[in-house]
C-alpha cells in the first residue's frame, strides 16, 4: 500500500526540472502554484499498482528505481521498463481511459508522488506546454520500448548484456544497479544463468565492474563493439 510520508509543493519541488513540470516557463509557474501531491514511499518488493488495476492516480518517481512487469496466462515475467528519478510512470491513464498495462514493483525504497489524472487532465487544457510534454514523454517511451525490442529480439544474449551496461550508465562511467540477475533475465529475455555467465566474463576482462550496488564501465569500447552501438 505504501506509506504516506506528506505532500509535495510541485513549484518547489526539487525534482521538478526533471519531471513533467519541467517544461513550464517562469509565465506558466503560476498553473501549479497550489498543485499539490502525495508524496509516498514504498519498500522494496512492493507492489505501487498491479497490471489491470484502475484508479486516476499517475507516478512521478522521485527516488529509487520501479520496474514496470507485463504477466503472461502462465504467470511468467517480462520487465519492459525500469522508472528512474523524474520519470512519469502509469501515463497511459492521461492517454487512453483505461486500466494500468503493467504491474509497478519498487526495487529498493522508492520515493514517488501520486498525482490526480483529474487535475492534470485540467492542466493539460490550460497549458500547451503541459499538454505537449505529456505527448513527447509518451512517444518517446514508445521509441524506448521499441528500441528495447529490438535490442533484445535481435541480438545475440552477449550483446544484450553489454548493450544494457551502455544504455544504464548511459554517458556515465557508473550507476546504481538495482536489479538482480534474474531481474535483468526477465528485461533482456535471458536466463538467470546466461547473464551470470556474460557478467562474470566482462568482469574477468575488465570491461565492467560491480562494486556495492554500483555497475562501472572500464573500457566503454569494447562493449560498443560488442553491443554494436557505434
Amino acid at each position: 500500500m505504501g506509506t504516506l510520508v506528506g505532500r509535495g509543493h510541485c513549484l518547489t519541488c526539487p525534482i521538478r526540472p526533471q519531471s513533467l513540470f519541467g517544461c513550464l516557463e517562469h509565465d506558466e509557474l503560476s498553473l501549479i502554484e497550489d498543485f499539490q501531491t502525495r508524496v509516498v514511499t514504498y519498500d522494496a518488493g512492493e507492489v505501487v499498482y498491479s497490471e489491470g488495476e484502475r484508479l486516476n492516480l499517475i507516478y512521478t518517481l522521485r527516488q529509487g528505481f520501479v520496474k514496470l512487469t507485463r504477466f503472461n496466462s502462465e504467470g511468467e515475467a517480462q520487465i519492459v521498463r525500469i522508472v528512474k528519478p523524474g520519470d512519469l510512470f502509469g501515463y497511459e491513464k492521461l492517454v487512453v481511459d483505461s486500466n494500468y498495462r503493467h504491474t509497478a514493483e519498487a526495487l529498493g525504497h522508492v520515493e514517488l508522488c501520486q498525482l490526480s489524472v483529474e487535475r492534470l487532465k485540467e492542466l493539460r487544457e490550460q497549458s500547451s506546454a503541459i499538454n505537449q510534454a505529456i505527448i513527447e514523454r509518451a512517444l518517446q517511451q514508445v521509441m524506448k520500448t521499441e528500441e528495447h525490442l529490438t535490442h533484445v529480439s535481435l541480438l545475440k544474449s552477449k550483446a544484450r548484456v553489454a548493450w544494457f551496461v551502455l544504455d544504464w550508465v548511459a554517458e556515465q562511467d557508473s550507476a546504481p544497479m538495482p536489479l538482480s540477475r534474474r531481474e535483468l533475465g526477465q528485461y533482456l529475455g535471458l536466463t538467470v544463468e546466461t547473464v551470470s555467465r556474460h557478467f562474470a566474463e566482462l568482469k574477468r576482462l575488465n570491461q565492467i565492474s560491480e562494486k556495492q550496488g554500483v555497475l562501472s564501465v572500464l573500457d566503454r569500447d569494447a562493449l560498443e563493439e560488442l553491443s554494436g552501438v557505434l
